[in-house]
């Protein structure tokens, strides 16, 4: 998913979803009850998508999680440290159902 610091959330103006706390495992193993907040739009490498997000603490790093990844295909390049379209759509997103 996303996480939005809450310092940039309040800095948004978005308002936390009714029913809010769930909780989320971390890619190191971490669990915590984290709100979701309203949907921002994800900008980048020429794609958009819409997506609710969850509110981290305050000051923390924004992650972009692999669900905005999926949904905007795109492909994580680590050696030269960005995103880049699949393969198989280098023009619009493809979207498998």
């Amino acid at each position: 998913m996303l996480v939005l610091p809450q310092d940039v959330v309040e800095a948004l103006g978005s308002e936390q979803l009714a029913g809010n706390g769930r909780q989320f495992a971390y890619a190191d193993e971490r669990r915590e009850e984290r709100p979701l907040a309203g949907v921002v739009t994800v900008r980048t490498a020429g794609r958009s998508t819409s997506v609710t997000y969850v509110v981290g603490p305050p000051a923390s790093e924004p992650l972009i999680g692999q669900i905005v990844l999926e949904a905007l295909d795109l492909l994580v390049d680590c050696t030269q440290q960005k995103v880049a379209p699949g393969p198989e759509s280098p023009f619009l997103s493809l979207f498998k159902l």
